[in-house]
């Protein structure tokens, strides 16, 4: 089951590593807490990113406001308890919303602006004027043919 949180990571612990006893190859683990919101108190939630490959594509910081995809398995430890893993599979990051100017927004003034290469606003012509429906001249008529068949374009059926 995918289970999704939204939060800020705010602690990053050590990196763990080591070489694998069953394939012989080297492994990275690192554990990240992450701070949400739920109900009146914040929570925390301590999750794992297995994986070298991961670690580095994910690249998480503290501080970071991220949305977490994990997968939490239950397991039974050597001594006969259990105990949960909670493993990242992906990260989103907060997507800083494009520029969307609201009523009241003034723009800051910017370093090239400061410098004498402020940019002129452009000239547009009014909506009404520029979408307006264009009146088309009527065509002149054509010299008509004389008309036969008692004024019908086409012949009478037989």
């Amino acid at each position: 089951m995918d289970f999704v949180v939204s939060g800020v990571i705010t602690q990053v612990i050590q990196p763990q590593s080591g070489v694998s006893s069953r394939t012989g190859q080297p492994w990275q683990s690192q554990e990240f807490v992450l701070t949400y919101e739920q109900g009146q108190y914040p929570k925390s939630l301590c999750f794992r990113v297995f994986g070298t490959d991961k670690l580095q594509q994910f690249a998480i910081q503290q501080g970071e406001q991220l949305t977490v995809h994990l997968n939490i398995t239950c397991q039974q430890s050597r001594n006969g308890g259990y105990f949960n893993s909670v493993d990242c599979w992906k990260v989103d990051r907060q997507v800083q919303q494009a520029y969307a100017p609201q009523q009241g927004y003034v723009p800051q003034q910017a370093p090239m602006a400061q410098q004498g290469f402020a940019p002129q606003p452009m000239q547009q012509a009014p909506m009404a004027q520029q979408y307006a429906p264009q009146q088309a001249a009527p065509a002149p008529m054509a010299q008509q043919a004389p008309v036969q068949n008692g004024g019908l374009p086409f012949p009478p059926a037989q």
